[in-house]
């Protein structure tokens, strides 16, 4: 279970969480982009399409058979890619809801995410010439929402760094102001500061008013403001090197994922 933990390293790891959740699953909305009910969650992705909304109850089914398609051809890059995608859906059936509509994630969920992700590492490790922006915009999801699980700090910052690699794919197939915030959100959070600081630039060259301009430029400087506190928090709570890669959780992840299937990854 989340939060499993004392002092001040829970209250760390709590205080994100709580601000991914509000900053990617109400804050961009929030911000006009990614609000048309058209297409929903995965519209605002730039997924869309009903494939990609639609529930499939044959998970397994279709597991198995990209299972077996990687057995005779270990790099077929759209079986690897089918399993990142069917083991991120699958992960969100599995999510739990409270009676306040909170959500917590699940050790199942929290496996069907591992499985997604190494699903996906494994495709960039085939080096595609144009990786799949659909499912890296499910993975950054996926990243973000174990980030926090593992008890290693090592792990987390792994996961932090995996959500940001993935979030610049999404940007660069489908640059918007909405998937310009997401990259540098999550640029700040893997220590990339010059390249948030770009994507905060090309979010705002995208704004289309000032009063847009102003929340994205909010938006961005809280993301900054937040992955500062993270690491001087965690330098407190872990003051030499030996201790921060023991057992201290991470730097959080969405713990929102507001609906079975869906990310909040705006792509506008």
């Amino acid at each position: 279970m989340l939060f499993e933990l004392g002092g001040k390293r829970k209250r760390v790891i709590q205080v994100i969480y709580v601000f991914l959740a509000l900053l990617l699953g109400v804050g961009l909305v929030g911000l006009g982009i990614g609000g048309d009910a058209n297409g929903g969650i995965f519209n605002a992705l730039g997924i869309g399409g009903d494939d990609a909304t639609q529930t499939d109850p044959a998970f397994d089914n279709q597991i198995e058979r990209a299972e077996a398609d990687l057995a005779a051809d270990p790099k077929d890059e759209k079986a690897l890619t089918t399993l990142a995608r069917v083991h991120f859906l699958s992960a969100q059936t599995a999510l739990v809801s409270d009676e306040q509509g909170n959500t917590s994630i699940s050790d199942e969920a929290i496996a069907e995410y591992n499985e997604a992700v190494d699903a996906w590492e494994r495709y960039m490790a085939t080096k595609p010439q144009d990786p799949d922006d659909d499912v890296a915009a499910l993975i950054v999801q996926a990243y973000a929402n174990l980030a926090g699980t593992d008890p290693s700090a090592s792990a987390t910052e792994e996961q932090l760094a995996g959500a940001f690699r993935a979030a610049q794919i999404v940007a660069e197939a489908r640059p918007s102001s909405g998937t310009f915030v997401t990259l540098a959100t999550y640029a700040y959070f893997a220590g990339e500061g010059e390249v948030a600081e770009q994507a905060r630039a090309d979010a705002l060259a995208e704004a289309s008013d000032s009063t847009t301009k102003s929340q994205i430029n909010q938006q961005i400087d809280s993301a900054q403001a937040q992955a500062k506190l993270v690491e001087k928090q965690l330098a407190q709570s872990a003051p030499d090197k030996s201790q921060l890669e023991n057992p201290l959780e991470g730097l959080g992840g969405s713990s929102s994922a507001p609906v079975p299937g869906g990310a909040p990854l705006p792509g506008g």
